[in-house]
């Protein structure tokens, strides 16, 4: 029997693993605008399973809050404080950077960026069917998420279970019985989704309580194995039939039971993760919120030079990518990085965040 302690560099494990996930993302939708934009089909779409990065981030999300948190030692009005500095200012800069944008240079095909009501919802993250910025509706789950844990465990920790059976309850109830409400902001409190971040809580759970754990590289493989079947099963499905896996419950299991198996294992193994990786996980909120931006520019700026033939390729792809994650690091380096350590200095305490990003 061999037993593997819990790695020093588990922090580091998981934004080896964010940065995977953001760039996943990234992928997903820089498919789609190359398709769109250059008709060049990437890799023939290989990453269409990209956006499963999201379900990443929501169960890293659930880990890192039920881990870092204590009742006895965190105060609910600092922990909400903490994660509105974390998740608001720098989206409101990049919010504000695309109504600016629009109002130089509007298209009617994005008219809805000058509509007062989805610009207010789109600055306090609202529920609702359109945002400013794209990406913006999985950070309106990350809010709602971070009520629900200040307002259960951060009181007493037994809240939080009690919610979650609820929540789970009414989740699976609305599946399964296919009740539809017409209510918007119930649909999103009822998106299987939402499953992914009562997994991560629970690994965090777990982990807690486990100093050691037998065989752990089984975890770690095995869920790495998984996610990569499901993905190329999507793949394969997705692309012989648009309709396959519509609904958003086929994410959590397809995708966030085997990041949640993946993310514990990772945990434990004593691994050294490149500094690279770590700091494309510190940069993947930045990555998350501009890369979209970043790789239309960059697309504007090729076509306005007439060498959109150049570009429509896996060279030319590969390089718009590299330029666009290098370009988003950029502006973590220079603007999300001093941004947070300037409010947390100000407004919470004179020291920054132990754990680096929550997407």
């Amino acid at each position: 029997m061999i037993i593997i302690p819990k790695a020093s560099t588990k922090i580091d494990s998981l934004q080896a693993i964010r940065a995977f996930a953001a760039i996943a993302v990234m992928l997903f939708h820089g498919t789609q605008i190359l398709h769109e934009r250059l008709h060049y089909l990437f890799l023939n779409n290989l990453f269409i399973p990209g956006f499963s990065g999201v379900d990443v981030f929501f169960v890293l999300s659930g880990f890192i809050i039920f881990y870092t948190s204590s009742p006895e030692k965190s105060n609910v009005g600092i922990f909400l404080k903490k994660r509105f500095i974390r998740i608001y200012p720098i989206y409101w800069i990049v919010t504000i950077l695309l109504i600016i944008s629009f109002l130089f240079s509007p298209s009617s095909e994005q008219s809805y960026k000058s509509d007062l009501g989805i610009i207010l919802g789109s600055f306090w993250l609202y529920p609702q069917k359109q945002y400013i910025v794209g990406v913006a509706w999985t950070l309106t789950y990350e809010v709602i998420f971070y009520l629900v844990f200040a307002l259960t465990y951060l009181r007493k920790p037994i809240f939080l279970l009690y919610a979650f059976i609820g929540w789970i309850t009414a989740i699976l109830l609305f599946y399964f019985f296919n009740i539809k409400t017409n209510i918007f902001a119930i649909d999103v409190l009822t998106n299987p989704i939402i499953l992914n971040f009562s997994f991560g809580c629970l690994v965090a759970f777990v982990y807690k309580r486990h100093s050691e754990i037998t065989h752990s590289e089984w975890f770690f493989w095995g869920g790495l194995i998984l996610f990569v079947l499901m993905w190329s099963i999507f793949y394969q499905l997705k692309s012989s039939n648009a309709e396959a896996f519509t609904d958003d419950m086929a994410r959590v299991y397809l995708f966030g039971i085997p990041a949640s198996l993946l993310i514990f294992g990772a945990l434990y193994l004593p691994m050294a993760v490149p500094g690279l990786l770590v700091y494309l996980g510190d940069a993947s909120y930045s990555l998350y919120l501009v890369h979209g931006t970043v790789l239309s520019i960059l697309i504007k700026i090729v076509l306005k030079s007439n060498y959109g033939t150049l570009f429509a390729n896996f060279s030319g792809a590969i390089i718009l990518f590299i330029s666009t994650l290098a370009i988003s690091c950029c502006f973590y380096s220079l603007v999300e990085k001093n941004l947070l350590i300037y409010l947390n200095r100000v407004l919470v305490a004179p020291r920054t965040l132990k754990y680096p990003v929550q997407n």
